[in-house]
């Protein structure tokens, strides 16, 4: 028979034994949670490099794949700045919606100036017909809508999608000072570099840039929701215009792509899967000098599936290492 003092003693020892059980065990999820995924490094290049190899034609590419914060897990010359095409509209997207966050279902201010004038840099290389359609589709349109056609994620032709680029761009004071907003947000946009309206000369002023790692900075803070000077419906309506179709293994799917079919050609695929395990962020920039033997058409389309290729390899990558 134990004593009332011993049996105290047993109690204070299961007591202290339990604690110490649930903190140890704790500390094990805390580290789980915390632990960057490691895909296979080596194998993974291999893999990219053999796509590389398969595609030719002078291709050259940037990846960068990792969460929500940290550093990558896996990257390939993501500090080297690409041209962006459409991609950067991303940066785009949260200079307008920050600019005239708690306005949105407000008509954009400026934009009916900014289409007044055929000899505004914003629509002056469009023909008189496109003018006319631009003007219909967003002379009145609100900030959200605008912001929503830019991204593609309201239907309208390509002229009218990239015109409202160039109308926000406008907007927010031109080319330069959209750069000056962009690289003013975050100290990991300095590399950003807005320089020409979409769908005018590449060769005018130059392309509009970023490096794969600008982007993958730009996706994490919104995939974590945590991009300076945002407020939580402003981030709300961002992801809503990046929102794509649900990838069924993957989960909710948030992208913004590019591409252009002038020299060099160029392929981007950015964004970010809400998978169970997290957020897994994504970049890939590809860019060939010239068109192959095939032809600018084939050369563009195959650079394309070479992108996907890429961005899928990568991707799979990830979603293993997480599991």
């Amino acid at each position: 028979m134990r004593t009332p003092a011993r049996r105290c003693f047993r109690r204070r020892f299961l007591y202290v034994s339990t604690a110490v059980a649930i903190q140890v065990l704790a500390a094990s999820s805390l580290s789980a949670q915390t632990a960057a995924p490691h895909p296979d490094a080596t194998q993974l290049a291999a893999q990219v490099e053999a796509l590389l190899r398969a595609h030719g034609d002078g291709v050259a590419a940037s990846l960068w794949l990792g969460g929500a914060s940290g550093s990558g897990w896996f990257e390939r010359d993501s500090t080297t700045p690409r041209a962006t095409a459409s991609a950067i509209k991303t940066f785009y997207l949260v200079e307008l919606f920050g600019r005239f966050a708690g306005a949105l279902d407000q008509p954009l201010p400026g934009v009916g100036g900014v289409l007044a004038d055929d000899a505004h840099p914003a629509i002056s290389h469009f023909t008189p017909e496109q003018r006319t359609e631009i003007r219909r589709e967003l002379n009145g349109a609100t900030v959200r809508r605008v912001g929503l056609v830019m991204m593609g994620t309201a239907p309208v032709s390509n002229v009218v999608y990239n015109a409202a680029a160039n109308v926000i761009t406008a907007v927010l004071g031109g080319p330069d000072a959209l750069t000056a907003l962009i690289r003013k947000r975050d100290v990991a946009f300095a590399a950003v570099a807005a320089r020409r309206y979409m769908l005018r000369d590449r060769r005018e002023h130059g392309d509009n840039e970023a490096p794969a790692a600008a982007l993958a900075a730009l996706y994490q803070r919104l995939a974590g929701r945590r991009l300076a000077g945002l407020d939580a419906a402003t981030m709300d309506a961002i992801h809503e215009a990046l929102r794509r179709p649900d990838d069924p293994a993957l989960g909710r799917h948030y992208d913004k792509n590019g591409d252009l079919d002038s020299d060099p050609l160029s392929e981007v695929r950015a964004g970010w899967y809400e998978t169970a395990k997290g957020p897994l962020v994504y970049v890939v920039m590809t860019m060939q000098p010239a068109p192959g033997p095939a032809g600018r058409e084939a050369s563009s389309r195959q650079l394309a599936t070479t992108a996907d290729a890429l961005a899928q390899a990568i991707v799979q990558a990830g979603s293993a290492a997480m599991r």
